[in-house]
């Protein structure tokens, strides 16, 4: 099996570390206070929230030399701001790894995060280490997208394919589940989010839990 997981809402909670983060770099690089505030965030990618940023306050898209600058500015903040906020583990993330690692099972990341990004947030919690793979905001902006890459960078490190009921991304959010299903995956959705169990059973979630331990229960 081929195990995807998203980071925010899933398997950590970082108090809006990362919001906090991106609003200090759009500040200092743009001169905008609050450059989020008309987002929502769950389920998007980086690059999708910068791009947002700038059609929203400058009706454009931001230039390549834009993107480096802000993203450069975005980790160092969220370096600082994961190590001094507040953080958590989301319930049963350990030991769901360690069975599906006892097994053998492929895992790796399918997150909107930046590598570097997910790197940071990860650390705090010891699961950096835990994924040895994964597709990221900086791979592609569209969540789909990068979950294709996920799968692929899943299989080389395999050595094998998989068959779509092979093939799961776990996610908290809507989002999630629609990229799990455009990649040819399924989705196990987890409401330690912003959704409920019975949103994210709406949205398509093949399978739907509270919490990752009652998802680990059935495996």
């Amino acid at each position: 099996m081929l195990y995807l997981f998203d980071i925010d809402g899933t398997l950590i909670g970082g108090d809006g570390s990362g919001r906090r983060a991106f609003e200090r770099a759009c500040h200092e690089n743009m001169g905008i206070l609050g450059a989020l505030d008309h987002l929502r965030l769950d389920g998007m990618t980086d690059p999708l929230i910068l791009e947002s940023v700038f059609r929203h306050h400058h009706d454009r898209a931001p230039t390549g030399e834009e993107v480096r600058a802000i993203f450069d500015c975005y980790v160092g903040h969220l370096a600082a701001e994961v190590a001094a906020g507040l953080y958590h583990v989301k319930p049963a993330v350990h030991e769901t790894l360690d069975l599906l690692e006892s097994r053998g099972e492929t895992i790796g990341l399918a997150t909107g995060n930046l590598e570097a990004g997910a790197r940071i947030k990860l650390t705090r919690g010891d699961l950096w280490r835990r994924f040895g793979f994964g597709g990221y905001g900086s791979d592609a902006a569209l969540r789909a997208e990068l979950v294709r890459i996920a799968i692929e960078r899943g299989v080389a490190r395999a050595g094998r394919t998989f068959m779509r009921d092979e093939i799961w991304v776990i996610g908290d959010t809507p989002k999630d589940i629609a990229a799990a299903h455009a990649a040819g995956a399924r989705a196990v959705a987890v409401a330690t989010g912003m959704y409920t169990v019975d949103q994210l059973r709406e949205a398509g979630a093949d399978v739907a839990h509270p919490t990752m331990a009652e998802w680990r229960d059935t495996l």
